[in-house]
């Protein structure tokens, strides 16, 4: 674990939380902490999830945000690490309950904060009464970015949902419509508005209806509605399969998870096939079938006459760095459909059963010995990584075509969002390759 936060630029479990709460529409995250702890928590979140037009830090000269528009903090010093921070904390949120007028507020300790000993959730339900309050106490000490979306999960369900709302008979929805919630994707996440707006398409096109899209653009009506969907969708097994496991304790519902993310045309037939099944809705799926062979088609035009000329992409080496459900997913892609060669496969993380997988897969596929290969010392021609390490690695001299698939970024700002999961994933990866290789 200390090898990943040397080498790598990710975010610990205190972001997970900020980024997982910060994805709900008129939310407030207020950080109880130092003013150093905010700014990057708040820039990550205005520009990844743009919330309001106004950026000018002249309109934002609160004491608690600093000239920035989200994530205020209570500002803690040196005296109130030793005599306490109810005060701040106090005169925070009376001024988000009646100037700010959110629909939910999560108060986050800092690590600092978590070790003054206040008891935040009594002093933040004595202050905020007519909404919901979600307060996490600990921000989790050297655990990842995705536990700490977790345990945002798992605090934010226990506080909006009483032991009634678990119990109670999903009545609340419409004749014949199918209902699918989507589960792990967060702002953090480098492509998450094209992500959602391509799995939302490809559920329109067999009949199932988007319920809620957790923790990424979703309301508070949408969160206490999750118990209506006929069906649970975990987008990214590391981030969001143990919330399909607490919704199935919660309300019983049944979910489907991806061997990895579902990156290209194959991993998302695959995938809806079995949404349709499960939800009944096999007519259906040839209307996504239909799709997703226009799209292999224009792809396979293209590819064909790159192949004619040069002999690419096959058996082109390339890298990738990620979680390993991103690993995984773009290893499926790059290797089953354009016939690349995995030359290093570099996961951020080293546990749980994404890693699992991933290792079986390239081990069945003879590729095993690319598994925790230094993608520093990679000879790829491609490499799939977030921002810094492709910065990195082109510091060290190293030639190659970058593809960004994580935070941070390299400054590119994209207007039109953009995903590499489904049938626009698998167009936009296959340009991407194939512009890579020849320029």
């Amino acid at each position: 674990m200390t090898k990943d936060f040397l080498t790598n630029i990710l975010p610990d479990s205190l972001s997970g939380s900020v980024f997982a709460f910060e994805g709900i529409r008129r939310s407030l995250v207020l950080m109880n902490g130092p003013t150093g702890c905010k700014f990057y928590h708040s820039a990550i979140s205005d520009s990844q999830y743009i919330r309001q037009m106004e950026f000018d830090p002249l309109k934002f000269p609160e004491l608690w945000y600093f000239g920035q528009p989200r994530v205020p903090c209570t500002y803690l010093d040196k005296a109130d690490y030793v005599y306490g921070s109810e005060n701040k904390l106090e005169e925070a949120l009376t001024f988000a309950r009646e100037h700010v007028k959110p629909d939910i507020i999560a108060v986050i300790n800092t690590p600092g904060a978590a070790l003054i000993g206040d008891d935040i959730g009594r002093i933040a339900n004595g202050i905020i009464k007519e909404i919901p309050v979600v307060v996490m106490e600990s921000p989790g000490y050297s655990l990842t970015v995705w536990e700490g979306y977790e345990r945002a999960c798992e605090a934010l369900m226990s506080s909006v949902f009483s032991g009634s709302d678990r119990d109670s008979i999903k009545n609340d929805k419409a004749p014949g419509k199918v209902y699918v919630n989507i589960l792990g994707l967060c702002i953090w996440q480098r492509n998450w508005e094209g992500d959602l707006e391509e799995l939302k398409k490809d559920l329109e096109l067999c009949g199932i209806e988007l319920n809620c899209a957790l923790f990424a653009d979703c309301t508070l009506s949408d969160i206490k509605d999750l118990k209506r969907a006929d069906l649970n969708l975990v987008a990214d097994p590391v981030f969001g399969k143990k919330a399909a496991i607490l919704l199935k304790e919660y309300f019983g519902t049944d979910f489907v998870e991806c061997s990895g993310i579902p990156v290209g045309f194959k991993a998302m037939e695959e995938l809806m096939d079995e949404i349709c099944r499960r939800t009944g809705k096999e007519s259906c799926f040839e209307n996504f079938m239909n799709e997703s062979r226009k799209a292999r088609a224009r792809c396979y035009a293209h590819i064909s006459r790159i192949n004619s000329l040069t002999g690419l992409p096959k058996g082109v080496k390339y890298a990738v760095h990620g979680t390993a459900s991103q690993c995984l997913g773009y290893c499926r892609d790059l290797s089953e459909y354009l016939g690349m060669v995995p030359d290093c496969v570099s996961c951020t993380g080293n546990e749980g059963p994404e890693r699992d997988d991933l290792e079986k897969y390239l081990r069945e596929k003879g590729y095993a010995g690319s598994l925790g290969r230094d993608i520093l010392e990679t000879e790829a021609d491609i490499v799939l990584a977030d921002g810094g390490m492709i910065a990195k690695l082109k510091e060290k001299g190293k030639l190659f075509s970058g593809i960004e698939i994580g935070m941070p970024t390299l400054g590119y700002v994209d207007v039109c969002p953009k995903t590499h999961l489904g049938i626009r994933g698998g167009l936009l990866l296959t340009e991407q390759v194939l512009n890579g290789l020849l320029y």
